[in-house]
């Protein structure tokens, strides 16, 4: 995987994933995981691989920035299909709680800005980085905990500015438990990962669709993702290089 700028810090984990519909194989994804060791924030960089029906290569590239607190600093989200090339950055302010939002296409570019609370998250196409906001607060685990977290559904064009979003998430087990990976037993935590929820609706939380996870220690990186439409997202290696 080529990182497209210089991290900053040590590198302190590498890892790759393969994305199932059933038992198909339909896309790769590698990433790298490093740490600044003055300031302890992370920077993941993660390159997903997947052919789309007419053949051709689509190449996700995220590059992600958190704090030590593992809030959002800066992202970008490029895409490349043929000649076709976007880009989406989020750069926060942590003085204003403003995202600056700019997406790029050769179209042009939009620019927007989004208030957002102090403790969030952004999604990203990446499967390394798909459980970070856990690390934003506290967690209780003993019943469901709500996070906000900022989603775009701007693919190849500007459509919508991006939105916040609640999600749940509950421990399904208190404990770690270990699971078989590839004829591996790994240690992880196991949850659920809600929907978005309406929160001024709770009687009708227990029908919202969720997805089941597997976290390992490292940083809440998954060992593995299952949807209910049978799509599962899997841990190929995961190596731990941090010498602290």
């Amino acid at each position: 995987m080529e990182i497209r700028r210089k991290p900053r810090g040590d590198k302190i984990y590498r890892g790759a994933y393969n994305y199932y519909k059933g038992e198909n194989l339909y896309a790769e994804e590698e990433f790298e995981v490093y740490k600044d060791r003055k300031e302890l924030g992370m920077s993941f960089f993660a390159e997903i691989h997947s052919r789309v029906a007419t053949g051709e290569l689509l190449v996700i590239y995220v590059d992600f920035t958190l704090t030590k607190d593992y809030i959002p600093q800066k992202l970008m989200v490029e895409r490349t299909l043929g000649e076709l090339i976007v880009k989406e950055l989020y750069d926060f302010n942590p003085r204003t709680n403003i995202i600056d939002y700019i997406f790029m296409s050769k179209k042009g570019q939009e620019h927007k800005q989004i208030q957002v609370p102090p403790k969030f998250s952004i999604t990203t196409p990446s499967a390394c980085t798909s459980m970070l906001f856990l690390k934003t607060k506290k967690e209780d685990p003993t019943s469901k905990n709500f996070f906000p977290i900022l989603s775009s559904t701007n693919l190849w064009s500007f459509e919508n500015i991006p939105f916040q979003q609640t999600v749940a998430v509950e421990r399904t087990a208190l404990a770690s438990e270990n699971i078989n990976i590839d004829g591996h037993s790994v240690s992880a935590t196991p949850y659920r990962v809600f929907d978005v929820i309406d929160l001024d609706k709770t009687e009708d939380q227990d029908k919202v669709p969720f997805a089941t996870t597997h976290i390992s220690k490292h940083s809440t990186i998954p060992y593995v993702i299952r949807s209910q439409d049978g799509l599962r997202i899997q841990i190929k290696y995961l190596n731990d290089l941090d010498k602290d």
